[in-house]
Parts: C-alpha cells; sequence; structure tokens
C-alpha cells in the first residue's frame, strides 16, 4: 500500500473538488483516489465508503461555512453595508474555490441517490446558512421580512453561484451582493 502524502484535510479538499468537478455519482472511490494522489487501497482503508468520506467532506464543510460566513452574519460586527460586503466576499472565496460551485447544491441534484445522512447533512447546511440570513437582517429589520429576505437571499446566492458555474461569470454574485446592499439601504 503507497503511504499517504497528503494529510487528512488535504484529501477531503481534493476529494471534495473531485465531487464539485463530477457530482456524486460519476466519482467512483478509483477516481477519488487518484484525485487525491493515493492507491485505491489506502483510500478504502480510511474511507470504507464514498458516502463515509462525502460525509466528512460536509462535516468540514459546514464548519468552514460557519466560521468564516455564518458567522460573520450572525454578529453584529459592523456597519450592515460592511458587514454584508465582508461576509459576501468570504463566499465568493469560498465557492470559487478550485472551479466555481457550491458543492452542497450540486450535491442536492443527486438528491434521490443520497443516503438520508447524507440528505439531512445537505439540508442541515442550508438551514443554517439561512438562519444566518435571517439573523443578520433581523438586526434590521422585522421577523416577517427577515425570514423573507432570508429564504430570498438563499436563493439568489444558489442560483447565482449555478450560474456563475454555468457560464463562467462571476458577476452573478456581485449582482446577488448590489441587490442585498439596496435592501439594505431603504431599511
Amino acid at each position: 500500500m503507497r503511504p499517504r502524502k497528503s494529510s487528512t484535510e488535504q484529501v477531503l479538499i481534493r476529494s471534495a473538488q473531485c465531487f464539485k468537478n463530477y457530482g456524486y455519482t460519476a466519482c467512483s472511490m478509483g477516481k477519488l483516489a487518484e484525485a487525491c494522489d493515493v492507491s485505491k487501497a489506502a483510500f478504502y482503508y480510511d474511507y470504507p465508503s464514498k458516502d463515509a468520506l462525502l460525509m466528512d467532506i460536509l462535516n468540514m464543510t459546514h464548519l468552514h461555512l460557519n466560521e468564516q460566513i455564518f458567522n460573520t452574519l450572525t454578529q453584529k460586527i459592523a456597519q450592515p453595508q460592511q458587514q454584508f460586503t465582508m461576509a459576501h466576499q468570504r463566499a465568493v472565496e469560498f465557492f470559487s474555490y478550485g472551479e466555481m460551485g457550491c458543492l452542497v447544491g450540486i450535491l442536492s441534484t443527486e438528491r434521490h441517490l443520497l443516503s438520508t445522512d447524507l440528505v439531512t447533512k445537505l439540508q442541515l447546511i442550508f438551514h443554517d446558512w439561512q438562519n444566518a440570513f435571517e439573523a443578520f437582517f433581523k438586526f434590521y429589520l422585522d421577523e416577517a421580512t427577515s425570514q423573507k429576505l432570508a429564504k430570498i437571499s438563499l436563493a439568489d446566492y444558489e442560483g447565482a453561484i449555478l450560474m456563475a458555474r454555468l457560464k463562467q461569470d462571476s458577476s452573478y454574485l456581485d449582482l446577488v451582493l448590489e441587490r442585498i446592499l439596496a435592501q439594505l439601504a431603504v431599511s
């Protein structure tokens, strides 16, 4: 068995990129092992199944999103436009890593092929993102409006990420930022 050259985090990041590029179905354990530069046997030693690997990736992704983006939205740390712009810049950086795209969104399109545990994890990540938006908007708006804007903002980001990926044009994300900043300006 070829020794692993990469740390666990590097394996998870490379595997996440593979899932992001090819989706769940097209990512065989062989393709994932190749992306991580390890033998298939060594890969199976650490990850007995694709689902086990994917759950670790989603846990790492969720932690990163919470620390880098969601927490920026849920703590009142600056003027609303500055705070949201900071969260937006972090989101663009995160979703642009490797190839443009949202792994959670990409995997959601294959929901019917995923285990219940993986689907539950995807739903939790989206739930936390929506809650972060809602907490942010509640600093400045009433609860009903905040809930509505949180749902719209999550849908806008996912749509913008999808279109940016498809058309290789990140201006879709800029439009989401502009819309939310305009909403904050009238609040």
